[in-house]
């Protein structure tokens, strides 16, 4: 068996890494590890940045993918190559919905697939669906702690500034897609195809149809909160979560 370093997430394979979470920053990451019992930062390359810990006995790897899906798509199949078997993504996104304030979070069921890379693996017409037992799991987290949330589908799109050819978030907003963001759809493709557990929760900092309001504040101290509810809940579920 090859148990070679990973060209860009710089990890080998080990049983130690079958739970994990992926977030965009490295920073992100960085505080994540910290609800972990003696976090160590095991690999650190590029913008994919390794902590593995443990939670109530579970060993439980924290990685950063980066911005949007291209990146994270090399990282979501080199922890799969090094043995993860269950991932959940935690991340901001814009919601889509008119009463959207920011910190709200959202609990991703599937995806619309505007992202480029898995249009690259596979047809359109293929669904980007996140796992049943892990969203179950971190809806059901969200209310034993009555945390108010939402889940449905989100869109994934590469695009962040739209050029002369606008974008459609407006249809898929009035189609009850409750919001935007980069990476899901990837993360839930590539988990089907490889036969792994995906799940995604996203704290919302804004609403993109109404950024000429100035409805959007991705400061992470007005996200904090949300966030911490959204890693505990992530938390819970790789620990209870039935692998294989």
């Amino acid at each position: 068996m090859n148990n070679a370093k990973k060209p860009h997430i710089h990890l080998t394979q080990d049983s130690r890494y079958e739970r994990v979470i992926v977030c965009g920053s490295p920073d992100r990451a960085a505080v994540f590890a910290q609800a972990l019992e003696n976090p160590v930062l095991v690999a650190k390359n590029r913008e994919y940045h390794s902590y593995l810990g443990q939670y109530d006995g579970v060993s439980i790897l924290v990685t950063s993918h980066g911005v949007g899906s291209a990146g994270a798509a090399i990282c979501f199949q080199e922890l799969i190559d090094v043995g993860a078997k269950a991932m959940i993504r935690i991340g901001t996104a814009g919601g889509l919905y008119d009463e959207t304030r920011i910190g709200d979070i959202a609990v991703a069921t599937s995806a619309v697939r505007k992202d480029g890379v898995s249009n690259l693996m596979v047809p359109t017409a293929y669904p980007a669906v996140a796992s049943r037992q892990i969203t179950s799991h971190l809806i059901a987290a969200l209310e034993a702690k009555n945390i108010d949330h939402r889940d449905g589908v989100v869109v994934t799109s590469d695009l962040f500034y739209p050029g002369p050819m606008g974008d459609d978030l407006e249809l898929f907003a009035r189609a009850g897609a409750i919001a935007v963001e980069m990476e899901c759809s990837t993360l839930f493709v590539i988990g089907a195809l490889r036969k792994i557990q995906t799940g995604a929760m996203l704290v919302l900092d804004g609403n993109p149809l109404k950024w000429s309001e100035g409805h959007y504040d991705p400061n992470p101290e007005r996200l904090k909160s949300s966030m911490t509810s959204c890693l505990l809940a992530a938390l819970e579920t790789l620990k209870s979560v039935r692998l294989g």
